[in-house]
């Protein structure tokens, strides 16, 4: 069985479902403390879909199965994010409001 310091990418052993951070660190939230809506934004004509976390809105920016992939774009992000888990892997949402 693989240990979670492996299967989330974790070299020092913190839980990385209750890590906190920002542009430095990973930021991953659970289903429970989230809600899912649409927003209609500038660059789009049909809604996209977005979460509403601790007040604030984020957009869904990408997907991805593979956590090194969403290590590697998250850290060329120059806005904040959150990143939920679902069911093909994760999905990183970017700040809107």
């Amino acid at each position: 069985m693989q240990d979670d310091k492996s299967k989330y990418g974790n070299s020092d052993g913190e839980d990385e479902f209750l890590k906190l951070g920002g542009k430095t660190s990973n930021f991953v939230i659970l289903p429970a403390q989230i809600t899912y809506h649409h927003i209609k934004v500038e660059e789009s004509d049909k809604p996209i879909a977005a979460i509403k976390y601790n007040g604030f809105t984020y957009s869904l920016f990408r997907t991805s199965s593979s956590w090194a992939e969403v290590e590697k774009l998250t850290n060329r992000l120059s806005a904040a994010y959150v990143i939920t888990v679902i069911a093909k892997g994760w999905a990183i949402w970017v700040f809107e409001y």
